[in-house]
């Protein structure tokens, strides 16, 4: 198994056939499926499920596996090709959901980038149940997540609790007695932050979901808020977004107050994820401003 036998399986993988991934790879059809027989012989398993006349290809169960680690060991050149680049002392890979890694921690990637130059970073951005998986296989070293997840190797510690408001984009006088009741149910836009926020929903609204349209980030989520008959219960870092350069109306609640829990998750065998925590940690005061909600933003409590 090379080089060359692994670059040619990705390559049909991601352009689809063997034609396909010739041309892009520069090399003839014949050479590429060569290269994928001599390394199913070497593997001495079948990795594309051929069919006569089919030209598009279809992965076998082993196939789909091996894909997975043929993408690791992409990685792996590519990073040992930087080290010819350059020499770093440390490698971080740092995964969290979309609301937390783009309104929470944006800052302070761009911060430990800038003050730790030796040392190379990773931020990826997925949904928390990946984010266990990926700090189960140690392919990130920490994690920040909003649904929890039973799991014997990872440890899990509260990162912080920030407050939810509700926020509409249509005119509301000074005065205006609001109430969830006098909301369109079908217009909600709906984001689950958590298991604390679900209940909380059930209680106020009898269902745990939505009947309105559930998305799964931030930015998809702010462009439904260009319209005025949507609405949506987010996170005060989210909201003081938002409305910056929008009269966007931010509403409080003034008691039975709905909030959101993030967790940090991490390997209990990671011997570094302490110390990365502990980075983070020094810009406390950065993301404690990200959530704190000044009356200047919200002008309505329920």
């Amino acid at each position: 198994m090379n080089t060359s036998e692994i670059e040619a399986f990705l390559a049909v993988v991601r352009y689809g056939n063997i034609s396909k991934a010739a041309k892009q790879s520069f090399i003839s059809q014949s050479t590429i499926s060569q290269r994928i027989k001599s390394l199913e012989t070497k593997l001495e398993i079948r990795l594309i499920e051929r069919s006569k006349g089919i030209t598009s290809i279809k992965l076998s169960s082993e196939g789909e596996n091996f894909y997975k680690i043929a993408l690791k060991w992409e990685q792996l050149m590519t990073d040992s090709k930087m080290l010819k680049q350059k020499q770093y002392d440390q490698h971080i890979s740092i995964a969290g959901v979309d609301s937390i890694n783009n309104f929470i921690l944006n800052d302070v990637f761009r911060r430990l980038v800038s003050e730790n130059p030796t040392t190379r970073y990773f931020f990826r951005t997925h949904q928390s149940t990946e984010i266990y998986n990926l700090v189960e296989e140690n392919t990130v070293d920490i994690g920040f997540i909003l649904q929890e997840r039973a799991s014997e190797s990872v440890n899990k510690e509260e990162f912080f609790k920030e407050e939810l408001v509700l926020v509409l984009n249509r005119p509301v006088e000074i005065g205006t007695h609001i109430t969830l009741g006098s909301l369109d149910t079908a217009k909600e836009l709906y984001i689950n932050w958590g298991h604390v926020f679900t209940l909380w929903h059930e209680k106020h609204f009898g269902y745990a979901g939505t009947l309105g349209v559930e998305v799964h980030t931030g930015v998809l989520l702010n462009e439904f808020l260009k319209s005025e008959e949507y609405w949506a219960i987010i996170p005060v870092s989210m909201a003081k977004q938002f409305t910056e350069g929008r009269d966007l109306h931010v509403v409080r609640f003034n008691q039975d107050k709905p909030y959101r829990i993030s967790y940090l998750i991490y390997d209990q065998n990671n011997k570094n994820a302490k110390s990365i925590y502990n980075d983070i940690l020094k810009y406390k005061t950065l993301i404690e401003n990200k959530i704190r909600l000044s009356e200047s933003i919200a002008h309505f409590e329920i």
